[in-house]
């Protein structure tokens, strides 16, 4: 896992055997190695407002910047871990669930769903579905 970037590795297999158009590519090496360069300068990121941290971010420089150190400040461990993949043109949808652990270091699992849309090889928007009632009651938020 790169420092700043909560993402974790997926397995190599099941990425492997999801390898297929262009877009997916994209996102599944954003899942693989979440570099910034993969953000469209012009992103929207979109975080459900019940989620630590949630809101929408701007630009790739408020993404990186703001949103990923404000979201891991809520916890000790994050990762993201997709399972499977499913692209239709410019869309992309992950289904996964998060691994975290609250500061407490007392660890769970919250299943979600990202909506990925690719353009020109840049990923232009991001929105989180996820269980954001189960992640607050492990973190102790109402």
């Amino acid at each position: 896992m790169r420092s700043g970037f909560p993402f974790g590795k997926p397995s190599t297999a099941s990425l492997e055997a999801t390898m297929g158009s262009g877009v997916l590519r994209v996102v599944q090496d954003w899942y693989r190695t979440a570099n910034p360069d993969l953000l469209s300068p012009e992103i929207e990121w979109r975080v459900l407002e019940s989620f630590p941290s949630g809101g929408i971010y701007r630009g790739r420089n408020d993404v990186v910047d703001r949103f990923f150190p404000s979201v891991k400040a809520h916890f000790s461990l994050y990762e993201t871990h997709p399972k499977t993949f499913m692209a239709d043109g410019e869309t992309v949808i992950t289904t996964g669930h998060y691994r975290i652990a609250s500061k407490f270091g007392v660890p769970a699992e919250a299943d979600f769903a990202h909506v990925w849309t690719v353009r020109d090889a840049s990923i232009v928007a991001f929105r989180q579905i996820a269980d954001t009632a189960a992640i607050n009651a492990h973190l102790g938020r109402s």
